[in-house]
This record gives C-alpha cells, sequence and structure tokens, in this order.
C-alpha cells in the first residue's frame, strides 16, 4: 500500500475524527461560492455601484479568503498534534519525514476537493433561492439562474491552493526527533495550570475602564476618539480574562470544598480548570470574532432600518437644486438659462406625472468674518418663514439683535451651539437652536437674520441661489429626479451646482445598507461556522481521551446519569462562555453608536444575537449528544 491509498484510508476510516472540519469547509465553501456567483452574475452590473460598495465587495473576499486560511491552518495544527503517538508509530517503523509530509499533504487537499465539490453541489442546489432573496433582499431586477463556471473554478482552486499552503506551514508541528513525545501523545500528565491574581484583577479593570468609556460616548467625535484605545483594551481583557481570570475563578470555586464535593461537581471543575485554560486562545478568537459580527451585523441592520428617517432627518426638501456665485460676479447669460432649463425640466416633469408641489425659491449668503477663522452662512428671515411652512414646521420668532442656528438640534452631535455669533463685524445673540432641519444639513453654521441685517452685508461674500420643492407623496418623485440627473449630470463640472433627491437618497441609503449588511452576515457566517468547528474538533479530541477516563469512573460505580450531567455541564460552560462574553462586548459596543448617533438599536440586537444564540443552542445539543454518544459506548453500569 503506497502513501496515497494509506491517506485515503486514514481518512475514510476515521471519519468521524474529521467530520467537523469537513462540515465546516463544505458550509464555507457553499458561502465563497455563493458570494462570488452573486458578485459575477452577468446580469449584475457591479462597476455601477459606488466606489465605497465595489470596495466594500472586494474587502470582504480579502476578509474571507485570509480568515478561511487561518481557520484551515489552525484547524490543521491542532489535528495534528492530536495525532502524535499515530506518526510516532509511524516513524518507528521507518516512514520518513518527507513521507509523512506528503500524507498530510494527500489527505488536506483530498478533504479540501470533497469538501469544496460538496459545498459547490450545495450552492448550487440552493443558488436559485439564493439570488431570488438577494435581489429582493437588495431591490434589484431578478437575478436570473446561470452555471457559474468561474464561481466553481475560483472556489475548487482556492480551496486547493488553501490546502496545500497549510500543508506546508503544518510541516513544521511534526518533527522527526521528537519520536519519544509523539508515542507518549497525550497521556503525559499536565501540572495544574497556574494563574496570577494581579492579571486576573487586571482583565475586569480593563473591561470595566473599556465599558465605561463605550457608555460615555454622547457623540461621534468622542466615539471615534475613543475606537482605537476601547477596541484594544477589550482585546486584551477578553485574552486576559480567559487566561487568568476564568481560570482563578474555577480554581476558587475548587477549593470550596462543601461545593466542589457536592454531587458531580468535582469531575466539571477539576475538567475545566485544564480545558479553559488550554483552550484559552480558542476562546479568545471565538468572542472577538464573535462580537466584531454581532456588532457589525446590528450596525448595519440598525442603520438600514433607520436611513428613511435619518434622511429625513438630515434633507428635509423633497428636491433642493442650488448654485452658487461670487459676490459682484457677472452672473452669465448663459448660466442663467442653465438654471432656468434645470428648473423648468423639473417642474414640467412633475406636472406631468400629475404630481403637486410646492416651490420655494432663494438665496442665502457665506459671509467671510475678518476676526472669525470660519464662514457663515446666513438667510433672511421671510424665506425662512416660507420654507418652514412649505414643509409644515413651526417657525422661530426672534428680535433685531438676535439670529436663529439652523445647526439642528435634532442631528447627533449638534446639541450645542455658541451663544453669540459674528457676522459681518457684528455680533449677534444666538436665541434659539432649531430641532429640525429646514435645510440640508450639508449646510453648516448657517443662520437666520432679519431682512434687512441681510441686505445690509456688503463684505465679501459669496451667494448660493436655491429652488426647495417639496411634495406631499414624494415616493412619487423618484423617477423625476432619476430622469434629472441622467440628462444634467455631465454638465455639472461646467456650472457647479448641488442637486438632492430625498427619495434617490432614500433609495442609495437602502442599497448601501443592504449590501453592507449582506456583506456582514457574509463574514459573520464564516466566522461562526469556523470557530464552531474550532470547538468540534476540540470535543472530539478530548473525546478520545475522556472515554477512557469515564470508563474507568463508571467501574467504580459512576452512573451514565451522573456523567451525562457532568458533561452537559462542562460542555455547556466551553460553549456558551465566549458567546456570553461576546454578546456583553456588543451590547457596550452599540451602545456607544446608540448614544452617537442617535438610533434605536434594541430590537437589533435582540433579533441578531438571539438568532445566533438559537444556533448556537441547537449546535452544542448536537456536539453534546455526539460527544455522550460516544462516552457511551464504553460504559457497563447504567
Amino acid at each position: 500500500m503506497n502513501i496515497k491509498q494509506f491517506a485515503i484510508n486514514n481518512i475514510s476510516r476515521n471519519i468521524k475524527a474529521y467530520l467537523g472540519y469537513l462540515t465546516s469547509i463544505v458550509i464555507s465553501s457553499s458561502l465563497l461560492f455563493s458570494f462570488i456567483m452573486f458578485t459575477g452574475h452577468p446580469d449584475l452590473d457591479i462597476s455601477q455601484f459606488p466606489d465605497y460598495l465595489k470596495e466594500g465587495l472586494k474587502m470582504s473576499k480579502i476578509i474571507a479568503y485570509l480568515f478561511l486560511f487561518f481557520f484551515v491552518f489552525y484547524s490543521v495544527s491542532v489535528f495534528l498534534k492530536s495525532r502524535y503517538k499515530e506518526f510516532g508509530i509511524l516513524y518507528i517503523t521507518g516512514i520518513s519525514k518527507r513521507q509523512v509530509m506528503k500524507l498530510v499533504l494527500i489527505e488536506n487537499i483530498v478533504i479540501n476537493i470533497v469538501s469544496s465539490v460538496i459545498g459547490i453541489i450545495v450552492g448550487l442546489i440552493f443558488s436559485k433561492v439564493f439570488l431570488v432573496v438577494m435581489s429582493t433582499f437588495l431591490e434589484l431586477s431578478p437575478l436570473n439562474f446561470y452555471i457559474p463556471l468561474n464561481a466553481m473554478f475560483s472556489t475548487l482552486i482556492y480551496f486547493m491552493v488553501l490546502a496545500i499552503l497549510t500543508s506546508i506551514f503544518t510541516s513544521f508541528i511534526i518533527k522527526e526527533n521528537q519520536v519519544l513525545r509523539l508515542l507518549k501523545g497525550t497521556k503525559t500528565p499536565k501540572p495544574e495550570p497556574k494563574t496570577s491574581l494581579i492579571l486576573a484583577i487586571l482583565s475586569i479593570c480593563l473591561f470595566v475602564i473599556a465599558y465605561y468609556s463605550a457608555v460615555t460616548s454622547t457623540d461621534q467625535y468622542t466615539t471615534y476618539l475613543r475606537l482605537v484605545p476601547v477596541t484594544s483594551l477589550t482585546i486584551v481583557a477578553t485574552y486576559l480574562f480567559f487566561s487568568q481570570f476564568s481560570v482563578y475563578f474555577i480554581k476558587k470555586l475548587k477549593m470550596k470544598k462543601s461545593f466542589y464535593r457536592r454531587n458531580t461537581n468535582m469531575l466539571w471543575i477539576s475538567n475545566l480548570i485544564y480545558k479553559v485554560k488550554d483552550n484559552a486562545r480558542i476562546f479568545f478568537l471565538i468572542t472577538i470574532t464573535s462580537a466584531v459580527a454581532f456588532t457589525a451585523i446590528g450596525t448595519v441592520y440598525s442603520f438600514w432600518k433607520d436611513v428613511k428617517r435619518q434622511i429625513n432627518l438630515i434633507y428635509p426638501n423633497t428636491i433642493y437644486y442650488s448654485t452658487m456665485t461670487l459676490h459682484n460676479d457677472t452672473n452669465k447669460p448663459d448660466s442663467k438659462e442653465k438654471d432656468k432649463e434645470r428648473m423648468s425640466f423639473i417642474e414640467s416633469k412633475l406636472k406631468k406625472e400629475g404630481i403637486d408641489y410646492e416651490r420655494v425659491n432663494g438665496e442665502f449668503k457665506t459671509v467671510f468674518p475678518k476676526k472669525s477663522d470660519f464662514n457663515v452662512r446666513i438667510i433672511k428671515e421671510s424665506k425662512y418663514l416660507e420654507i418652514t411652512k412649505s414643509i409644515g414646521v413651526k417657525p422661530i420668532n426672534f428680535e433685531d439683535n438676535e439670529c436663529i442656528s439652523l445647526f439642528s438640534s435634532g442631528l447627533p452631535g449638534n446639541k450645542k451651539v455658541k451663544e453669540n455669533v459674528i457676522i459681518g463685524n457684528i455680533s449677534l445673540r444666538v436665541a434659539k437652536q432649531v430641532e429640525e432641519c429646514v435645510m440640508p444639513a450639508y449646510y453648516k453654521n448657517m443662520y437666520v437674520v432679519k431682512d434687512n441685517f441681510y441686505d445690509s452685508i456688503k463684505s465679501k461674500f459669496i451667494v448660493d441661489r436655491f429652488s426647495a420643492f417639496e411634495v406631499k407623496g414624494s415616493s412619487e418623485t423618484i423617477d423625476v429626479c432619476k430622469q434629472f440627473e441622467d440628462k444634467f449630470d455631465n454638465e455639472s463640472g461646467m456650472q457647479p451646482y448641488l442637486f438632492f433627491s430625498k427619495e434617490l437618497m432614500i433609495e442609495t441609503g437602502k442599497l448601501t445598507y443592504s449590501t453592507f449588511m449582506f456583506l456582514a452576515i457574509f463574514i459573520g457566517l464564516i466566522f461562526f461556522v469556523t470557530t464552531s468547528s474550532f470547538l468540534y474538533n476540540k470535543f472530539y479530541m478530548d473525546c478520545q481521551v475522556d472515554k477512557k477516563k469515564y470508563e474507568q469512573l463508571n467501574k467504580l460505580g459512576m452512573t451514565y446519569k451522573e456523567i451525562k450531567r457532568a458533561s452537559t455541564i462542562e460542555i455547556g460552560i466551553v460553549f456558551l462562555l465566549p458567546y456570553v462574553v461576546a454578546v456583553i462586548h456588543s451590547i457596550f459596543a452599540l451602545t456607544a453608536l446608540k448614544n452617537s448617533f442617535d438610533i434605536e438599536v434594541a430590537s437589533s440586537a435582540i433579533l441578531v444575537m438571539g438568532s445566533l444564540f438559537i444556533v448556537q443552542i441547537v449546535y452544542f445539543l448536537l456536539v453534546r449528544n455526539s460527544y455522550l454518544k460516544e462516552v457511551r459506548l464504553n460504559l457497563v453500569n447504567f
């Protein structure tokens, strides 16, 4: 029998050992295949997407590729270490290191190819459903089914290359000069893990600092400023929590004799001390990736659900158009004609569609004060009153020596304004700040002043002339606005102008957040599948050792019911502890998001974390039943 036959027989006869790894590759390859199939669909023109969406798609592919490589490498390395005894026997019988590496390479290639082929078949079976869901989700035209040869080829090549690369890197794990160690395998007794009280306390202190910093971030600037420090503290604290605090806490439970000696507590507590310490890195990885997935999906879902309110908050006018000219500049006749042509186009299209509208024409000035380092925009009170009437907002009254700030307090981070503002070298008291935008939030530092004060400004300034359209059924204007952009977008360089359509922005916002939600879910699923596979592989390897231990305890009188109870507690803690910590991380991250952007995140958090919690419970029950089934085979006393 040659090495190739030996490798294939080894896989087929130990299929349970490879099952978790094989299943995760099947699901991962299916997800990757579906992603490539969707982004490469002939009816989907990715070039029409905004640049940031195209970059998002590229980054998602890169993240998926890198994480899958890391996952496969880590899984193979852990699995190889569990086979020390097997490799030791092979070395004793005369096999060379080169042959062992060839054996590992063939195993990896066979598993990756078989798994990816199955994954592609699964992806093809559900491809039509996937395309329908994605086209509906992204509000695109229906995407027809097609045979994605490029996606098939790319997926197969990727996982084949992945198998070769991981085999090369893992060749450093098994060394021929460690035969004695390999033969001893996992039977080498382990000393009780050591912990540091200082590091255990430090982990909790870092959590408190990070969480406090997150919940006290009340605006976007503070959140961005604290993002890196808080994330860094959380990462360090998470690692110390699993490697130090958790082990220290379990050891303290062991010292409480009344609790430790009760029922089967002695068994699962003793086991957990070693398992938590041995798996600290896996727990850390699962927690961080899960927290990233929860937060990313929850964040994007919150923005997607809130996009209409956000756009209405920032852009109060259904359609807004403006042009800009310098003071004392002669407005060229052709520029005026262009403005008329554009406004006539909008009005004619609205009338043709039978859409009732109200139009407000006006202007505002951008003034450059001598004693101020920022520009100030001012608009007449009369025009302000016209606009508030058209959009149905109650106006604010003020005196001659006062002004009103249009820097809406309803926007995140706009809670405070200056008490006084210098306009044309004259100081005016800010009487009040509006609660709702009456002009696009694009314009900052805008104030409403009395008409006579506005007309008295003679210093250097820029004049923006605008037309604001208000339509009750604003959704009816989307086709008109698309026609306007198709006709005049290529002229924006000839005569700069601003054109805002509330409905187009809502449509673009939904597409953007839908795409990012798809990417977040895609990456999150890969994280979830691969990290869950880590736990399955670890439990399978531990099961091979635990079977003998439980067999001996069973002969001494321990019943299957007691073994089941101890194992359930042990597996439950190992499975759910990283998830619980990840959920706590995500709750504080989403709280910071809520405070900064003033959006509702509770329902998003419950939906995302609740869904994954149900999946985690189901996965826990499957692994627990599989584990107990293996353990029960060798028991005699039930």
